[in-house]
């Protein structure tokens, strides 16, 4: 099971990271059926540099293949993955290194591993795109206590967000019982409230050792607690738009700006949401799960990477001549990494790990390579009518700026400090 768990991941992340982003509406609108990878540039309209390479994984497949190389045969796997993230090649051109189309928490520690000098404090942000990283660590034959500080020291590279950090321990908890038969695969919903209780009651027994590891036991029993309550109600869901309407209820009761959509880029929305995209496309048996979160769009990259291994895990598996499977980018290599991972759970090696680092930042750099040719021979568009008044200011202002000298400007600069001081007073 580990195999397909871990290729229908990256395939969900490869189809997902196309249209990450982009509306439901806008989605169906522009792809009525989605039988392999797609070319998004239909749909950009004027926004060709959010162009991504058909087939191409992101950021959460890099980081998942990596921390899964990291890993000894037994201990902790955080450490090492800190050090092959900071010592990852620079690409030319490119903010990230080798990885590609990092969220928000994903650059701030891409960020803080390469300029260490710069002490960047890890950010509280939520982010469901953590939770599929941690994917291989839910098969490293780990005892409970072993596998939530595992997690959890991998998720707080990221974020220190709690609530990120109990929807990666369900997952990795739903899909460690999933694959070894612990849990039903036929009630996916009430299999990961299972999973969530399960953990609460590891925290709790634990709590010394999760205190000690930075992270307030009381406050992630809560969201666990909160995690099982949403999946409670959501197991009477007859539809995915009932479920929908259930985590989006269940999510606004702690949101200060409520949210109308589940595909949001919010762990305690996401997570739940993936669970219930590959429950229903399973029963359906209509199109893959990565396929069908894709159809929902949103966060569409972490959506469809958790729903393709939730998908996997339920026993929806990618054929090998499945499209997904044959027009993955470095199809080659990424399953003979998959295939070793799949073996055991010893890491491949550091060589397998320094391999495949360089091959993506050639990855990186030819995609980037590509962009930049796509817009280089894309014609701007003409503006059509006048200006409006607040352009015609906006431009006026830029001219007259530009045409300053230097003690104009150091004169306007002080004349602004002195303006801001009076208002203060």
């Amino acid at each position: 099971m580990i195999r397909y768990v871990l290729t229908s991941m990256i395939a969900g992340d490869a189809l997902g990271s196309a249209v990450d982003g982009m509306t439901r509406g806008h989605i169906r609108a522009h792809f009525r059926s989605i039988t392999g990878y797609i070319d998004p540039e239909p749909a950009l309209k004027n926004r060709l540099e959010s162009w991504r390479k058909p087939g191409l994984y992101s950021s959460i497949s890099q980081m998942m293949l990596m921390l899964a190389m990291s890993c000894p045969r037994r201990g902790a796997c955080a450490e090492s993955f800190r050090r092959a993230v900071a010592s990852s090649p620079e690409v030319a051109g490119y903010d990230y290194g080798i990885f590609r189309y990092p969220g928000a928490v994903e650059r701030a520690f891409i960020l803080a591993m390469k300029d260490p000098r710069q002490n960047r404090q890890t950010t509280e942000q939520p982010c469901a795109r953590v939770i599929p990283v941690m994917t291989f660590l839910s098969f490293r034959n780990n005892s409970g206590a072993d596998q939530i500080l595992d997690v959890t020291a991998a998720v707080r590279l990221f974020t220190l967000d709690c609530s990120t950090l109990a929807c990666a321990l369900i997952y990795s908890s739903l899909l460690m019982g999933l694959a070894s038969g612990a849990l039903s695969l036929d009630r996916t919903v009430q299999a990961s409230a299972e999973a969530a209780a399960g953990v609460a009651d590891a925290v709790d027994d634990n709590s010394s050792a999760i205190f000690a590891g930075g992270v307030n036991p009381g406050t992630l029993i809560g969201e666990l607690r909160s995690a099982i309550d949403l999946l409670g109600e959501m197991a009477s869901a007859a539809t995915i738009g009932a479920a929908e309407e259930i985590i989006v209820s269940h999510v606004n009761r702690k949101l200060k700006t409520p949210v109308t959509r589940a595909t949001v880029n919010l762990p305690s929305a996401l997570f739940p949401y993936a669970l219930a995209v590959s429950a229903f496309a399973g029963a359906a048996g209509t199109a893959p799960a990565p396929a069908a979160a894709v159809y929902e769009g949103g966060s569409t990259a972490a959506l469809a990477a958790m729903a393709g291994a939730l998908g996997a895990a339920q026993g929806g598996r990618l054929r090998q001549d499945d499209p997904l499977v044959q027009n993955l980018v470095n199809r080659k290599k990424v399953l003979a990494l998959v295939d070793a991972l799949s073996a055991g759970t010893a890491s491949p090696g550091p060589e397998a790990l320094d391999d495949f680092i360089r091959s993506e930042a050639s990855l990186t750099g030819k995609e980037q390579e590509e962009l930049k040719a796509r817009l280089r021979h894309t014609k701007k568009k003409q503006r059509s009518g006048p200006l409006t008044r607040a352009e015609k200011e906006k431009e006026l202002a830029r001219h007259v700026v530009e045409s300053w000298t230097k003690y104009d400007r150091a004169r306007w600069k002080k004349e602004r400090q002195r303006h801001d001081k009076n208002d203060e007073s």
